[in-house]
């Protein structure tokens, strides 16, 4: 797949996934906060029910759906008004919901002829509220979408620009004639795992209070699997507690590239090996291995491993920054690819250099 092709799929995830995302996500959100810092400086004043209505909606599925409508009788600053409505929250919902509950409280208060308060803006008086809350299904509807769908827009525009990225087509050897320092940052899968695990999270634990505090509107088994979604959550935040602690203890390695033929370089630690681990372990043991990895042929996205040397398999001491290496992998061919991987206190961390894109390969071009 071309570079060109590349961006322009990912600009279509750029453009589409942001949009829902600000749309059906931030802007609602938006409003909300809105309503929310508004409302903070109305004032209540006595009122009673004057029309209350249970107004019942159809969905293409003749699923039964439920709004509460009402107007209020008050007097604000000496004028009477009539009008109103019952809460910020307007959206039909099943039986059993914040709407029939809305409901059943007004139809109490105007059976029985009661007071009740209602909150207005000393502004604008004539638009009052009974019921100023923000539920939670109204956050919970846009949250997913202003997380996910804006958090995979934002990552499609941070591929292009990596992948239009200045001297990313040069050859290591290029690079290296130029003067360039060749420095390759190590890829874990570190923000992917902690992506996903807010992405879930936001999903699950906006979903399960929709279902479950709403029993009645459901049968058994979704709201058992609904329950399962944030106690997966909670197991995928632990696991990646885990994983960014194990990552914070052995700190960032980078790759340095200093020749090509042979192939040579050194392993940059950042702290150095067991600044952060308990001071007790002098030594540390690490892995490091050098692959020749090949695309496979016929459309088929994975890589198989032509090649393996190991450049050290050992204990190291504690406080070492630089680990060097010189090695002399066989000739690169097309579709294949070098990969370091390096692994310490149970981390690994992969190191890829440039692919081929001509005949010979990169490392024959580097040897060239």
């Amino acid at each position: 797949m071309t570079r060109l092709t590349q961006t322009l799929i990912a600009l279509l995830f750029g453009i589409l996934f942001p949009l829902v995302g600000f749309f059906a996500g931030l802007l609602p959100l938006y409003h909300q906060g809105q309503i929310w810092w508004n409302s903070r400086v109305y004032v209540a004043a006595p009122a009673q029910v004057g029309s209350l209505e249970r107004v019942k909606h159809l969905t293409s599925k003749k699923v039964q759906m439920y709004q509460t409508r009402a107007t209020f009788r008050y007097t604000f600053a000496g004028r009477q008004y009539d009008g109103g409505r019952p809460s910020f929250y307007n959206r039909a919902e099943r039986p059993g919901g914040f709407q029939d509950r809305l409901y059943d409280r007004l139809n109490e208060a105007r059976q029985g002829n009661a007071m009740i308060e209602v909150w207005l803006d000393p502004n604008h008086p004539e638009d009052a509220v009974y019921d100023r809350t923000l539920t939670w299904e109204t956050t919970a509807a846009s949250l997913p979408f202003a997380v996910i769908f804006t958090g995979f827009g934002l990552g499609a525009w941070v591929f292009i620009f990596r992948l239009w990225q200045r001297g990313r087509n040069k050859t290591i050897a290029q690079r290296l004639q130029e003067g360039q320092l060749i420095l390759i940052e190590a890829t874990t899968g570190i923000p992917v795992l902690v992506f996903v695990t807010l992405a879930w999270n936001v999903f699950s634990w906006s979903l399960a209070p929709i279902v479950m505090g709403n029993p009645r509107a459901h049968s058994l088994l979704p709201v058992v699997i609904t329950f399962l979604f944030p106690v997966a959550g909670l197991v995928l935040i632990f696991l990646t507690c885990g994983q960014l602690r194990k990552r914070w203890l052995t700190g960032q390695p980078v790759l340095e590239i200093t020749g090509i033929s042979p192939l040579r370089g050194r392993f940059h630690f950042r702290p150095a090996i067991g600044q952060r681990s308990p001071p007790l372990e002098l030594m540390h043991h690490i892995t490091i291995s050098l692959r020749v990895m090949k695309n496979a042929m016929g459309g088929k996205n994975q890589t198989l491993k032509m090649w393996e040397h190991c450049l050290r398999d050992g204990p190291v001491a504690r406080g070492t920054r630089v680990l060097d290496f010189e090695v002399d992998p066989p000739r690169e061919r097309m579709r294949e690819s070098l990969e370091f991987e390096l692994e310490i206190a149970g981390t690994k961390f992969s190191f890829l250099l440039p692919r081929s894109r001509a005949p010979g390969g990169a490392h024959d071009r580097m040897r060239a």
